[in-house]
């Protein structure tokens, strides 16, 4: 249910979870908005008492408010971080075409035997594919400057 629930005293409502732990930390109300995005629930914020109070439609208003920019900040932070993911992916796939050209131009494989040699190195040195491709580059940028030297 998208709507906010109310609760009037959290120690005595028997469909509140932790009615002990409330009585411990002295709770009494509550409301529970959830964090609403595209209408889609992601979460909840919960407002609590320490005395019984009558939480107005003003306040339910307020806390919803909160509740959705806190969604929204939260969907927008992911959304960054896929981002950041999608293009370190891309960096690493251009990375890897490259690598795999060198190798297909001066070991005269394959793409396929390039990609599988890239790959065994990655497993048995214990390095990132990234990383394999790098050394892969930066090896041939050093033979190509020693070639350059020796002409």
């Amino acid at each position: 249910d998208r709507r906010p629930i109310i609760v009037a005293d959290v120690t005595k409502d028997r469909d509140y979870m932790y009615p002990d732990m409330a009585k411990k930390e002295g709770l009494c109300s509550m409301v529970s908005v959830p964090m609403m995005v595209r209408e889609k629930a992601m979460g909840v914020i919960n407002s609590y008492t320490s005395v019984p109070h009558v939480f107005t439609s003003e306040e339910v208003k307020l806390l919803q408010a909160i509740a959705n920019q806190a969604a929204i900040a939260i969907e927008h932070t992911t959304l960054i971080e896929k981002s950041f993911e999608m293009q370190e992916a891309l960096a690493v796939r251009k990375l890897m075409e490259r690598a795999k050209g060198y190798l297909m131009r001066s070991k005269k494989l394959t793409e396929e035997e390039a990609f599988k040699l890239i790959q065994r190195q990655s497993m048995d040195l214990r390095k990132s594919m990234r990383e394999i491709a790098e050394a892969v580059l930066l090896a041939g940028a050093l033979d190509q400057r020693v070639e350059k030297q020796r002409g």
